[in-house]
C-alpha cells in the first residue's frame, strides 16, 4: 500500500460537511499569513487570479469530465 491508496481511503471517508471545513481552514490560514506577512498582499492581483485559475484547471476538469479519470 501506498500513501496515495492510503489517502484516498481517507478522503473516502469526508462528508461533505468535512470538505467544507477544509476549505474553510484554508481560508482562514490565508487571512492568517496575510496579517501575519503584510508584504503578500502588496503583490498584483493578476498574480493572485493566474494562480486561482491554475489550480482550479484541474478540478474543474474532471468535475465537468463524461468519464472516471
Amino acid at each position: 500500500m501506498d500513501f496515495g491508496d492510503w489517502m484516498d481511503r481517507r478522503v473516502k471517508r469526508m462528508d461533505w460537511i468535512d470538505m467544507g471545513c477544509v476549505k474553510a481552514g484554508a481560508m482562514l490560514f490565508a487571512l492568517l499569513a496575510a496579517k501575519l506577512w503584510p508584504p503578500l498582499l502588496a503583490v498584483n492581483p493578476w498574480v493572485y487570479a493566474v494562480a486561482l485559475v491554475l489550480v482550479s484547471l484541474r478540478p474543474v476538469a474532471r468535475f465537468l469530465s463524461a468519464e472516471a479519470v
